[in-house]
Parts: C-alpha cells; structure tokens; sequence
C-alpha cells in the first residue's frame, strides 16, 4: 500500500536516516527527532510516530514509521543492532549509509571517552555492514542504479564511482574488529570490576 509508512529495521534506524533526509521544506537540515511515540500495533508489528524538528528552518512535522520486528533490539543498555535481517534497508540507501559511516568515524577520532569511542566504531561497523548488503552482483565491483535512491547519493556516485566500489568497503571494514568483539568489549566495560580477592572491603 503506497499510504503506509516507510518500514524500518530497527528505531535506531529510524533516527539514523533522519540525519540524512532533508527537510521537506527548506531542503537543508539536519532534521532533530524527539521521543518516539506508538501510533499502533503490539509486540513486533509497530506503527510509531517521531516528532521531527528541523534545525534549519524550525519546521515541524511527525513522520511515522513502521517496525516489523518491534523494537526488541533497540533494549535499554544494549548496543543496539540497525537491522537484523539479511536484507538493505528499505529507509537509507548506499550514499547515505557511507555517510554516516564518515561522520561516525569523524565523531569516535575526536572523543576522549573510552566507552563513547567503543561504541561508536560498533556504530561504525554497522553502517559499513549495511552499506555492503547492496552488493548483490558477486561479478560486479560497483552497486547496481537501485541502491541509490537518494539524488545526493546519485550525484556522488556519478562524480566518484571509485568511492563506491565494493573492494574499498571491504577493505574499510577489514580495519574494525567484528561485531561480536565491539558487543563484547562494550558489555565488559558496562560490568562493574570485580573486587580483587586479596581485597577484604
């Protein structure tokens, strides 16, 4: 149905693509999301609304998104996965996805907090994990004309076709750890340290 809203993986995904859609009404941005509310559904299938604010032009507006697999893996304290299926995102195309991909690495070189920057690079990884799922000619080094959908990312790849080839992905995602090893290292840090034995207090 062309009325229903746009599906998202995950409600991490969601607020991700917000810092790449451009305002509706200025074309500029960043747009700001607020708390998420449920507009309906239960358990899985999700209908939910977030208010949006752009920081440019001040316009408001609450687009809503669906979430067929609920929000289970955007829990309290975990790391949060963008999409658990195997499948591209539906929400943010391959331009976009180096993009954050950029701007997340931009942020974890300039913090100084151990955690932040753990979690960050997860982000990181994901977002190069995401962008890879376009790939779906094993033949063919560059992405097929549907993994853009964005005109930016179509301009980008038209100028810069070499950004996009699937060996410089590889090769950027070669240099982070797996993701299991981010989620683990993360969760360690969370856990409060064990009281040495020799210590009696």
């Amino acid at each position: 149905m062309s009325n229903m809203p746009p599906r998202a993986n995950s409600l991490a995904e969601v607020f991700l693509s917000l810092l790449v859609t451009p305002c509706a009404t200025c074309g500029r941005g960043p747009l700001q999301g607020d708390a998420a509310r449920r507009v309906s559904g239960e358990g899985a299938e999700l209908v939910l609304a977030v208010p949006v604010t752009c920081a440019a032009c001040r316009a408001v507006s609450a687009p809503q998104f669906r979430l067929p697999h609920g929000i289970g893996a955007d829990k309290p304290g975990s790391p949060g996965c963008f999409n658990p299926t195997p499948e591209p995102s539906t929400l943010i195309d391959l331009g976009q996805w180096l993009t954050l991909f950029r701007t997340i690495v931009h942020q974890a070189e300039r913090t100084t907090d151990k955690q932040e920057a753990r979690r960050l690079g997860l982000e990181a990884a994901q977002c190069l994990d995401e962008a890879l799922k376009f790939y779906r000619d094993p033949d063919n080094d560059l992405p097929d004309d549907d993994a853009f959908w964005c005109e930016t990312s179509r301009q980008r790849f038209r100028e810069s076709p070499e950004q996009f080839s699937r060996k410089r992905q590889l090769e950027l995602r070669a240099r982070l750890p797996s993701l299991a090893a981010m989620e683990a290292a993360i969760q360690r840090a969370q856990q409060p340290p064990k009281r040495k034995w020799w210590r009696r207090k």
